[in-house]
């Protein structure tokens, strides 16, 4: 019964002493994580931990890294965007057939250059030729009302004639002279000009070809109708584009349109960077977003310069903005890149940085403009950016 007691008696000290030993190891956890937690500051909570690059004393003994806080001024902003280069208002003409007809002959080819007036094609229509029977034959009654009112204003002058028919006489005048101006107006509206009308009044016979005349100076592109085919009113035949005026549209972000307005300086080039450029104006701003993209559309009214740009070809835009905006800006020597996206050291405390992707949308002489990912009194490192960058990265490979 001794023995039996003393092996309890064992059993209950060796439970205590594995508790005590469970106890005292949560407790140095405990403390541990709470030292941890001590050690970051709490200006760096919400950082992801791979991009946070810790220094010993020794290693900040060695470099020697120098900081400068982010600072901000009030000057011009450039803003850098897309273009696309569409033809001009006025400086494109859609051609179209405004009868129905058939195509009796293409005058022009595409790529060709036309003046004003010049015809493109030709069109055997019977409805034309109605068109212009109907006019002959209100000429014809005007010119004989015309007549008959001139004789009754005689006859009644000498009271031959009463003056209930004079009256009756200058109605039906009125109305023939009204019928004239209807058909003229009908001729006109399907392009037909003065002179053709005039050569009505002589010609033997009524030629039931129309003529579709180009109604600017141009160049003749996408012909879309054959010869001898059938085409019904309104239908479209080729356009005319005067490539001497282009619009170009840019597509800017919310963000930077409200820093734009009309008149701002633009700078034209085929691509960032280049040489070749042209100088305009910010013509007008669309109101509001546009649905394929989600950006305001800047418009650019520009004269083009040995036929350059061409409507379809992509452009850079660097839109330099009239109104002074506060702008952020570091200098180069803070500045490397990780792939193409710039980054930054930000300095959390005397021993931690946090490298932190920057949006630059230009630079200036020995300045980077950041658009986003600082703020203001922020600390950057200006030496050493290559030594934390190789840190940033041997401390990423050690933690895989």
């Amino acid at each position: 019964m001794n023995t039996i007691q003393t092996k309890i008696k064992t059993y209950i000290l060796i439970a205590f002493a594995a508790f005590a030993l469970a106890a005292c190891g949560g407790k140095a956890t405990q403390e541990t994580q709470e030292k941890a937690n001590s050690d970051t500051p709490p200006s760096i909570s919400g950082v992801k931990a791979a991009d946070l690059i810790r220094l010993s004393e020794k290693e900040q003994n060695e470099l020697k890294i120098q900081v400068q806080p982010v600072t901000s001024a009030i000057q011009k902003y450039r803003i850098a965007a897309p273009g696309v280069v569409f033809p001009a208002p006025n400086h494109i003409s859609i051609i179209s057939t405004p009868i129905n007809g058939r195509i009796s002959k293409i005058e022009v080819q595409e790529g060709q250059a036309v003046r004003t007036g010049q015809e493109l094609f030709c069109i055997e229509s019977l409805e034309f030729g109605n068109m212009v029977s109907e006019y002959l034959q209100a000429i014809s009654e005007e010119t004989f009302q015309s007549s008959r009112l001139q004789r009754l204003e005689q006859l009644v002058e000498q009271t031959i004639s009463s003056k209930s028919e004079l009256d009756r006489a200058r109605s039906d005048f009125q109305r023939a002279k009204t019928a004239v101006i209807a058909s003229v107006s009908k001729l006109k509206a399907i392009g037909v000009s003065d002179k053709e009308i005039n050569a009505f009044k002589t010609a033997e016979s009524i030629d039931p070809t129309l003529k579709v005349q180009s109604p600017i100076n141009g160049i003749l592109d996408q012909r879309s109708v054959e010869l001898g085919q059938s085409v019904n009113a309104l239908q479209n035949l080729a356009r005319v584009l005067d490539i001497s005026h282009v619009l170009v549209r840019g597509y800017v972000s919310p963000e930077d349109a409200r820093f734009i307005a009309v008149g701002d300086s633009v700078l034209i080039t085929r691509r960032q960077n280049d040489t070749f450029a042209l100088n305009a104006q910010v013509s007008s701003i669309n109101p509001g977003l546009d649905e394929n993209n989600r950006s305001v559309i800047v418009n650019i009214l520009l004269a083009t310069q040995s036929n350059w740009p061409k409507p379809g070809e992509n452009l850079h835009l660097a839109i330099q903005t009239s109104s002074p905006v506060e702008v952020i800006t570091v200098p180069m020597e803070a500045l490397t890149y990780e792939g193409n996206d710039p980054i930054v050291f930000v300095q959390k405390s005397d021993l931690i940085f946090e490298k932190r992707k920057i949006e630059v949308p230009e630079f200036r002489g020995k300045y980077a403009v950041v658009r986003k990912g600082l703020d203001k009194n922020e600390k950057i490192a200006v030496s050493q950016v290559f030594s934390l960058k190789a840190l940033s990265r041997f401390d990423k490979i050690s933690e895989e």
